[in-house]
């Protein structure tokens, strides 16, 4: 049996785990201004602060900080009626009026990609 081997500068602590294989696909992780749960990037829609203003990036290509949530109609009621005053990801205070505005506009695209399919 083999004993693992010493850091140089530890002799006590082992060395770091070796890193992730080459060929594993990494897929960005955000977390839903709405359930707070962590999902995939791509599942998610992005809201994003621009020029002050707060707005949808259905497309997530807007300059400016950056928010996401799920493309669902319970994540974006909890994002409206959430005690949050100021989100981390946004670095800003969403009033309600502007929550509402948000939702409505989330609201139509959900409502349009339904009866799409």
């Amino acid at each position: 049996m083999r004993r693992a081997r010493r850091s140089r500068k530890n002799p006590r602590r082992p060395p770091p785990p070796k890193m992730r294989e080459k060929n594993s696909i990494h897929r960005p992780q955000r977390t839903c201004v709405g359930c707070r749960a962590q999902d995939a990037k791509a599942a998610m829609i992005r809201i994003a602060v621009v020029n002050g203003h707060v707005e949808v990036d259905f497309e997530a290509r807007r300059k400016g900080r950056g928010g996401y949530l799920h493309p669902t109609l319970e994540c974006v009621e909890r994002f409206v009626v959430s005690k949050v005053k100021e989100f981390k990801a946004l670095r800003r205070k969403i009033e309600r009026p502007e929550r509402d505005r948000i939702a409505a506009a989330m609201k139509l695209r959900l409502d349009r990609n339904l009866k799409v399919e």
